[in-house]
């Protein structure tokens, strides 16, 4: 069995917004829960990048019958939990099982009243938070279940997460694939 490890980004929203609203700001698509829900269950594959990537690398939604679980690393804000909500509820009803959620530590402050230092601070603690909270993770899942294939999804989400994943998965031995918007097909990161 696999296990696949997914960033969660804000595709969905922005998504939502270009080909329904482009008038929409993304708090006030975040008002339209049931709308951005509509949108992405008429078309998962173009309005979300996370099912996008890993149905590329899966083929779950042609195969209909999925034998791994998910894990869905989000970003503790308003649209982080939306979207993280949304994909939960898309991914159990086509049957993936187990799946888990890893928070990782919003950085909300307005970027005005953010000083460099500030932000290095609360980055580097968002990050190391979510490196660790990851190995646990992935440790737990191996203990579990010695021959589950793991794999690290990095399509979505923030650049600095991906980077600070891309080494948990080299450290880990931990295959990290990225599906490209123009090649189609995930790649495996070196």
């Amino acid at each position: 069995m696999k296990h696949h490890i997914l960033t969660t980004g804000i595709s969905l929203v922005t998504n939502f917004v270009n080909a329904q609203h482009p008038r929409l700001s993304l708090s006030e698509a975040l008002s339209r829960h049931v709308d951005v829900q509509k949108h992405f269950l008429a078309d998962p594959v173009a309005a979300s990048a996370e099912i996008n990537s890993l149905n590329a690398r899966t083929k779950f939604l042609v195969e209909k019958q999925p034998a791994f679980g998910a894990t869905l690393i989000y970003t503790e804000t308003a649209e982080g939990k939306m979207v993280t909500t949304l994909l939960e509820k898309f991914l159990k009803k086509q049957g993936i099982a187990p799946l888990y959620k890893i928070p990782v530590k919003s950085l909300d402050k307005p970027a005005k009243d953010a000083t460099p230092q500030w932000a290095q601070q609360n980055v580097t603690e968002a990050l190391t938070r979510m490196q660790q909270s990851v190995v646990s993770h992935i440790t737990k899942l191996r203990e579990k279940s010695p021959d589950l294939q793991i794999e690290l999804n990095c399509t979505s989400g923030y650049k600095a997460e991906v980077a600070v994943l891309y080494e948990v998965g080299r450290t880990l031995r931990v295959p990290v694939y990225y599906l490209h918007e123009s090649f189609k097909v995930c790649i495996t990161l070196p």
